[in-house]
């Protein structure tokens, strides 16, 4: 019944963006501070399957005008699958920003992806392995819902993705409404 509600809210809201009517709702919003309540969330989840979640901010607090509900749930999603794919080993979750942009970082150490994954992953009803044992049993929408959420505040969702070691997620969204991205404040290749 679960599973059958998560899909029909999935549906929903796929079909609110089809149709055009999803409205953005942005204000004023401590990132840093919002990605610490969702990894706080999510650090039971984490534990139970054997990952260690941390959190590192290094330039401090930013604000930014976003729809706080809408980024979390693109959080709630890329941590989630970091936790189902990312084999037991650490996830790395990072805020950064510059003049004109703020990134969210989730970085796993799991299955990772090849390039024909790389190209689907945002892709409607797509799973990695769908006849792989699933700890939360995922619709195939939610990264395509993140997706449009990010594009939705003017800004976007990058991959990086390796066979063996992880993958990379970068949520990268606009500081101020409207105010077009000069470059991104993290890179979806990691530096390690």
């Amino acid at each position: 019944v679960l599973r059958f509600e998560k899909l029909l809210g999935d549906l929903l809201e796929i079909s609110r963006y089809d149709a055009g009517s999803v409205n953005l709702e942005p204000e004023p919003t401590n990132v840093a501070g919002l990605v610490q309540d969702v990894v706080g969330t999510m650090t039971t989840l984490a534990e139970q399957h054997g990952c260690d979640l941390s959190l590192s901010a290094p330039g401090g607090h930013f604000d930014a005008d976003i729809d706080p509900r809408r980024v979390r749930r693109i959080l709630m999603n890329l941590i989630g699958n970091a936790i189902e794919h990312g084999e037991h080993k650490p996830i790395e979750v990072a805020v950064d920003s510059n003049a004109t942009a703020v990134a969210i970082s989730v970085r796993d150490h799991g299955v990772g992806m090849d390039a024909e994954q790389l190209e689907q992953v945002f892709s409607r009803f797509w799973r990695a392995d769908p006849s792989r044992s699933r700890i939360r049993g995922g619709t195939g929408l939610g990264l395509s819902i993140a997706r449009e959420d990010a594009e939705l505040h003017g800004g976007g969702i990058k991959v990086w993705g390796e066979i063996g070691n992880g993958s990379n997620f970068v949520l990268t969204l606009p500081r101020v409404h409207g105010v077009n991205i000069v470059e991104p404040a993290l890179s979806e290749v990691p530096t390690e």
